[in-house]
């Protein structure tokens, strides 16, 4: 039986470069329920849309990183720490 090569059938293409700005704004897309307040079902979701292999294992670290005040949700006003996290993790590639 013939082996099947790594990437085949893959289509992988980079996201384009993205700012902070640009960061912040994915992520508040993903406030499925617009109460203000990500979850962490919600942080999955976005870290997944950026392109994260392990976006349920990158969405806890981005919420204990960044949940201030421990209700396990990421207010606006803590976005800015999801945000730097992710830009620390190398998912803003351009200024």
């Amino acid at each position: 039986m013939g082996r099947i090569p790594f990437n085949a059938g893959t289509s992988y293409k980079p996201l384009p470069p993205m700012n902070e700005k640009q960061l912040r704004d994915t992520f508040q897309k993903y406030d499925s329920n617009g109460d203000g307040l990500l979850s962490k079902a919600e942080l999955e979701n976005a870290f997944k849309s950026l392109g994260s292999h392990m976006p349920n294992w990158r969405a806890r670290r981005a919420l204990n990183h960044a949940d201030a005040n421990g209700d396990k949700f990421i207010s606006l006003e803590e976005l800015d720490e999801v945000v730097k996290y992710a830009a620390k993790h190398g998912y803003v590639l351009g200024k």
